[in-house]
């Protein structure tokens, strides 16, 4: 009776002890089921290339991986078993105070990037892509924002209505006096001009309301 006694007093005192793992440690955290404690070395978790993360089978949400090859870095699967998720834990974005950059490469969006939306608002740090223009072509969307230095007599072409983004706009640079440009197309200015005025005139061209205008320092 004694022996099973001190059997069950023994199993009751190691309950607390069993709560939490330590290790390097011998009172681990109440608020960790484990606890790794080390001055000196760290923690080590599963190595493997992209191929193999992908193919892990049901992986738990939460899981996370130390992927090896491709863009190296730490991977959580962030969605179910069933569908995976697996987002890139990265630092390329810092954060100092209420400002946040990124601090590798581009960055894009599909969709709309709005701002502060009031008067105080700025955009600053950007400069305008300029792209040295010296044959006739057809506008394109890519063209939108752009500054276009033409370096030779050329014709620039509008496409149809509804070809562009509602809102493009795009500058024109007559950067020589014999680098006239003529605009063709369904467009609209105030005068009816379609050339540019001489050396280093500049026109604009914007598209709202389905009709192309065409302003600036224009002539015949």
């Amino acid at each position: 009776m004694m022996k099973k006694l001190f059997i069950l007093i023994f199993l009751l005192s190691a309950l607390p002890v069993m709560a939490q793992t330590g290790i390097g440690t011998a009172t681990p955290d109440v608020s960790a089921k484990l606890e790794v404690n080390s001055t000196s070395k760290g923690l080590l978790t599963p190595r493997m290339t992209s191929a193999q993360r992908s193919a892990i089978t049901t992986p738990a949400n939460g899981l996370l991986v130390y992927q090896t090859d491709g863009v190296t870095g730490f991977y959580l699967n962030t969605g179910t078993s069933a569908s995976p998720v697996w987002a890139r834990l990265n630092a390329d974005w810092t954060k100092t105070g209420n400002d946040i950059a990124y601090t590798a490469g581009n960055v894009s969006t599909t969709g709309n990037l709005t701002g502060g939306n009031v008067a105080t608002s700025k955009l600053s740090g950007f400069v305008s892509n300029v792209t040295a223009e010296a044959s006739s072509r057809t506008l394109t969307s890519s063209d939108n924002g752009m500054v276009l230095r033409c370096t030779a007599a050329l014709t620039l072409t509008l496409p149809s209505a509804g070809t562009l983004p509602e809102g493009f706009n795009c500058m024109v640079v007559q950067f020589a006096a014999n680098s006239q440009v003529t605009f063709t197309g369904t467009f609209s200015n105030r005068n009816g001009f379609n050339k540019t005025a001489g050396q280093y005139a500049i026109a604009t061209v914007l598209y709202t309301g389905g009709v192309y205008i065409v302003s600036g320092e224009m002539s015949n």
